[in-house]
């Protein structure tokens, strides 16, 4: 077994998320993919830094003291003078969000880590698309793939990013450097007109990556492995929110591979079983920031958890 513990990074854009409901701001909250996903593990105690670029201004200073309150390692945070990215998120009577961006003032690059070989890397959203430093996440991304890192992508594609051949093009590219794609049915729905799983799985192999975790909301999740179809049903829920449910889907994923790393369990040696546990800790984290207006898990779930 490995001496050192495994390290997870996650990859994305930091968003101040204002959320309103009949009209009216109603919450607030950090967010963005890399953000929401960073803050559910920091609560679980698991080494994470996030990976991401914000302002010096107020926005800026509530999300930096969120994830250090919320032991999230900050030290590869590029912070800019200007203003940080801004989304309004409005409810509709199902409980789903439409948004408006503001966009943070500043493109800036990251500095990226040396990768090791334990490394856990989780990446996507816009982020992963801009042409501002997307040669250095390349390099990054294609070094940690031949140490034997684990990175999974979550493409998160709206429909105008796919109608847009540069980005499907980067987001092709990004697939193929993932260990694992997982994305929602309606991302492979605008990334490949896929109208299953089955589908998405048959286009995800043309680009050399091997496993698919499929999300279906209220239907639950699929897996798709070289060896293996696992199907995950959802819990009913009474649902609050919708932001951040992918976002802790993939927290969910990456607590769970963890846990196999600290048992000295390296990525193929993961049997059936293992999987079929690594996807319902998936739905767990999916399904409880479903019921909050949070985009994380709570602390009280993530203290009660257990290897």
């Amino acid at each position: 077994m490995n001496s050192t513990k495994p390290r997870i990074f996650t990859i994305g854009e930091t968003t101040y998320d204002i959320q309103f409901r009949e009209g009216k701001p109603s919450d607030a909250c950090g967010g963005g993919s890399a953000f929401n996903s960073a803050i559910s593990l920091g609560r679980c105690g698991l080494p994470v830094s996030l990976i991401s670029t914000f302002g010096k201004d107020k926005i800026g200073d509530l999300s930096y003291r969120m994830l250090i309150d919320n032991g999230v390692n900050c030290s590869y945070i590029k912070r800019f003078e200007g203003q940080s990215r801004i989304a309004l998120a409005f409810f509709d009577n199902d409980h789903n969000p439409q948004y408006s961006f503001y966009p943070a003032s500043k493109e800036v690059v990251p500095d990226y880590p040396e990768s090791l070989n334990d490394d856990l890397i989780l990446l996507g959203s816009s982020f992963a698309l801009r042409d501002e430093g997307r040669g250095d996440l390349l390099k990054y991304l294609k070094d940690a793939r031949k140490k034997g890192c684990i990175i999974i992508y979550d493409p998160n594609a709206r429909k105008h990013l796919v109608n847009d051949p540069h980005a499907k093009g980067k987001i092709l590219e990004n697939i193929s450097q993932a260990t694992i794609v997982k994305g929602s049915d309606e991302d492979f729905r605008n990334i490949f007109n896929a109208s299953d799983g089955v589908g998405a799985y048959a286009q995800i192999r043309k680009t050399g990556a091997e496993y698919l975790v499929y999300t279906k909301g209220a239907d639950g999740a699929e897996l798709f492995t070289p060896q293996f179809h696992l199907q995950i049903k959802a819990p009913k829920l009474n649902v609050v929110s919708t932001i951040g449910a992918g976002d802790n889907f993939s927290a969910g994923i990456v607590y769970g591979l963890y846990s196999n790393k600290l048992k000295g369990l390296s990525f193929k040696d993961l049997k059936t079983e293992d999987w079929r546990k690594i996807m319902e800790f998936g739905t767990l984290f999916a399904g409880e920031v479903c019921q909050s207006s949070e985009n994380y898990i709570s602390l009280q779930t993530a203290q009660s958890l257990k290897f």
